[in-house]
């Protein structure tokens, strides 16, 4: 059995990534040579957006907001860079898209989006690996709908109307195999979001988390305890910024049914302080139960979640309850043709006497995204997209909103090495790992995969 780098829930430091790179140097290392993958896109694309004009003042009336709707047909161009490459104890990637809009019919003549992200995998010893990640993107909502897989999307509520935002997020995850069936794992993310045209608003937070798992056969069992701290300026005029805090302790149970189906198993406590309002302090209970599904060419999850959530675009923190499905089809594996999806429903409450602060994030969202591909020649895919989000029931002065966006197009790729450009390793969901990444190619052999400890 190999136990792999796990994947990070997000956040690092830059002290971090330093040390790796000092404790990988300090081993003579063969380079694996650097892939490079240039792409482009040209879509045509429509959105609609019908919502409630958005009034700061909360003390407006609902039936004297009008409603509207905005239609708009535009040309996208996309290109985009992936470079990647490794050592026999280190591996890295990084990754940027441009998106410029030209529309055809509509109010804005001309938009343009842009995302960066990168990744860093290190063997820091044979039983301990690290890894770092951080990303940046500024655009409108409907850039970053599009841009993230369909099987990814996630009901959540928004800021009104399409504003153009800037966010990023940093982490770090370091796990260590202490024994044969036992690891201590650790992730640090910070995270930030602010309007493009208002930095002094934005919107902050640092979430730590500390695990320890024990592995079984068939299963894991193991305590995780979240921390974490963010600080926070509502949409509402006149309501100022606050912070929250929360603390958390969870058991873990991850048990694979048969080689094809997984669950797991999350519940604790949280306690969550809003410094706002009447100060509430609130003790309650949290957590999650999914099951996966995964064999041969198809692929799906079902997840339902309570507990806390901060909502970084909006400014706010809620009770939430969320249902996420999520799944993805290859119809012909030769003709690179794959379906995926994913639909959710989200509602979300508040915590205590914070009404005035919390308003825009409180209500509920739907959410449903679909995407296919098909290889058009060697080089050249055909991708179609379509995505709608829904939310209603906010606080006072933000009535429903309904965005459609569709885009189609195709997408030209050139690979310096011709090889397929995979995830970073990953350890996987399922208990024996199955459903993880391995090494980006075959012939590579060296990267941060390592054997697992003899018993005691």
């Amino acid at each position: 059995m190999r136990v792999i780098v796990q994947h990070p829930r997000g956040g690092g430091v830059v002290l971090a990534l330093v040390l790796a790179a000092l404790v990988v140097g300090g081993r003579p290392a063969a380079a694996q040579g650097t892939m490079v993958q240039l792409d482009g896109s040209v879509n045509v694309g429509a959105t609609q957006t019908t919502q409630a004009t958005f009034v700061a003042d909360p003390n407006s009336d609902k039936e004297d907001i009008p409603a509207s709707s905005v239609s708009t047909l535009y040309t996208e161009l996309r290109p985009g860079i992936i470079l990647m490459t490794g050592s026999p104890r280190l591996s890295w990637r990084f990754g940027y898209t441009f998106s410029g809009n030209i529309s055809l019919a509509g109010e804005e003549i001309l938009a343009y989006s842009n995302q960066a992200n990168g990744a860093l995998i290190a063997e820091l010893t044979r039983f301990t690996n690290l890894t770092v990640t951080g990303s940046a993107a500024q655009g409108g909502t409907s850039f970053l709908l599009s841009q993230q897989p369909a099987d990814m999307g996630q009901a959540a509520i928004r800021a009104p109307g399409n504003p153009n935002l800037l966010s990023a997020t940093l982490g770090e995850a370091v796990t260590w195999q202490v024994g044969r069936d036992l690891s201590l794992q650790h992730s640090l993310i910070g995270a930030l979001s602010a309007p493009q045209d208002a930095l002094r608003d934005a919107n902050t937070a640092l979430n730590a988390t500390l695990s320890l798992e024990k592995l079984f056969t068939r299963d894991t069992a193991g305590l995780e305890v979240h921390a974490g701290i963010s600080w926070l300026t509502s949409l509402q005029a006149g309501t100022g910024s606050y912070s929250t805090t929360t603390s958390a302790l969870l058991g873990r149970w991850n048990h694979d049914f048969t080689y094809a189906w997984n669950g797991l198993v999350l519940g604790g406590v949280e306690e969550v302080f809003t410094d706002t309002g009447s100060k509430p302090l609130a003790l309650l209970p949290t957590g999650s139960a999914s099951v996966r599904y995964s064999a041969n060419t198809t692929s799906g999850s079902l997840e339902l979640s309570h507990g806390t959530t901060t909502n970084l675009q909006v400014g706010s923190v809620a009770l939430t309850d969320r249902l996420t499905a999520r799944g993805s089809v290859t119809i012909d594996p030769i003709k690179a043709r794959v379906l995926s999806f994913s639909a959710g429903a989200l509602h979300n409450q508040p915590l205590g006497d914070v009404a005035a602060q919390v308003a825009a994030g409180t209500g509920n969202a739907l959410q449903g995204d679909a995407g296919f591909t098909t290889s058009l020649a060697r080089n050249l895919l055909a991708t179609a997209r379509y995505s709608v989000a829904y939310q209603f029931g906010q606080g006072s002065g933000i009535g429903a909103t309904l965005a459609h966006i569709f885009l189609i197009g195709v997408t030209a790729s050139y690979n310096n090495t011709n090889r397929i450009v995979r995830p970073l390793p990953l350890r996987g969901v399922r208990v024996d790992g199955s459903d993880g990444k391995g090494p980006p190619d075959p012939d590579d052999k060296g990267f941060p995969v390592i054997d697992e400890p003899p018993k005691p």
